[in-house]
């Protein structure tokens, strides 16, 4: 409809650049046009703004070593499977409704002879010290966590985490999947005992196809691709200098409004969740209740399918999403969990919480940014309740589960 305001409420899955971080690096990408690894005099102006935004990004992390990757999956891959082949054969644990970035280690981690143990989670999709105890041994090399969940916008009891593995498995490498999480709630490794973390710019009002993995002190890993040694002998081929300089510029705007980011899309969720809470009484919230990312915005609406929500309410000019946009289709597909019974959702995510495929398709998530207005948040909330309330309407007669708990 010409005219028709669009509201993007889709963040978790990809946020907008800023203009100074497109400005930044229309710049550098300009003037800064030198390879980093030349010893000429175009050169040089090129491997000091990368390693200017390299310092800054380690700071913020407080951090040992920072390596640039294409992104955050990337950073998961070298995070977790170049410690694992520095290490013997062994079991490497992830949660069941992890991110497809750390299941899909499994394939590489299989050549390294490496065997990937996917552990059970709640019905929030957090996964239980007790859990993660009893799966610890000494042939466990990596344990992988996701602090932020990108669907469930659960956040794991990570200090609780942790110290398990630390007194289980000393030798194990911890590697945390942070790209939810980076730039809306506080993270460094000064507070938590972790070895590598993955971070990715375009989640923050960064740029596309650029992020980074942090490491401590300790951390040992094998390159996943040597090419010319750069990036520390770890990622090898020229460095992207101005997706470097992006994430600086976007990590700085982030983390300097984090604390009011956080409350405003906290607020966010609340005001959404309550105005269609009203409409749809039998609504329910999905991750847990108290441990959450601040964006997120997880829902079940029993009775609407959200593919068709989603459709027409983006007709109505408002997105979001069913799920995550990083599950990809095609032949790409990571293998899918065992699933509980037969039946079941396709989403892995949602199988691995207990859902059935008729739950499952009842699920959306709106996710938001500091660039969200209350008055697009409210607007969208009326959308949806009027297409919900009118799918309802037209449903035929049939019983639908109310809350899970």
């Amino acid at each position: 409809m010409p005219g028709q305001r669009r509201i993007y409420l889709d963040n978790a899955a990809t946020t907008r650049p800023t203009v100074p971080v497109v400005e930044r690096m229309a710049a550098v990408q300009r003037e800064l046009f030198g390879n980093p690894s030349s010893r000429h005099a175009f050169g040089a102006p090129a491997r000091k703004a990368l390693e200017d935004a390299r310092e800054f990004l380690r700071g913020t992390v407080a951090a040992n070593r920072l390596v640039f990757t294409s992104g955050g999956s990337e950073a998961d891959y070298l995070g977790i499977v170049g410690a694992a082949a520095k290490r013997p054969p062994g079991r490497v644990l992830m949660s069941r409704s992890d991110h497809p970035a750390l299941l899909r280690c499994a394939r590489l981690l299989a050549r390294h002879r490496h065997h990937v143990t996917e552990l059970e989670v709640t019905e929030d999709g957090d996964l239980a010290p007790e859990t993660l105890f009893d799966a610890l041994g000494r042939d466990v090399r990596c344990v992988a966590l996701m602090y932020g969940h990108n669907e469930l916008g659960t956040l794991c009891e990570l200090h609780d985490l942790t110290e398990i593995v630390r007194r289980a498995a000393p030798e194990a490498h911890i590697h945390v999947d942070i790209v939810q999480t980076y730039g809306k709630l506080p993270f460094d490794f000064d507070t938590f005992d972790v070895d590598s973390l993955a971070v990715s710019g375009h989640k923050f009002h960064g740029p596309r196809g650029a992020g980074f993995l942090a490491l401590s002190a300790t951390a040992d890993l094998a390159p996943l691709q040597e090419a010319g040694g750069q990036e520390h002998g770890l990622r090898g081929g020229t460095e992207n200098v101005a997706g470097a300089v992006g994430l600086m510029v976007a990590a700085e705007q982030a983390l300097s409004h984090q604390a009011g980011t956080e409350i405003h899309t906290r607020d966010l969720c609340r005001r959404v969740f309550d105005i269609l809470a009203d409409a749809v009484p039998a609504i329910e919230r999905l991750g847990h209740p108290k441990r959450r990312l601040p964006h997120i915005l997880s829902l079940r609406l029993p009775g609407v399918v959200g593919e068709t929500l989603m459709a027409r309410c983006n007709a109505r000019g408002v997105a979001f999403s069913v799920g995550s946009a990083c599950h990809g289709t095609g032949e790409d597909q990571p293998a899918k969990p065992a699933r509980k019974n037969r039946g079941g959702p396709d989403n892995h995510v949602l199988a691995a919480i207990g859902m059935n495929r008729t739950e499952a398709r009842e699920v959306i998530r709106l996710s938001f940014s500091g660039e969200t207005t209350v008055d697009e948040a409210e607007e969208a909330a009326d959308i949806l309740a009027d297409e919900a309330l009118r799918l309802l309407e037209s449903a035929p007669r049939a019983h639908h589960p109310g809350r899970r708990r």
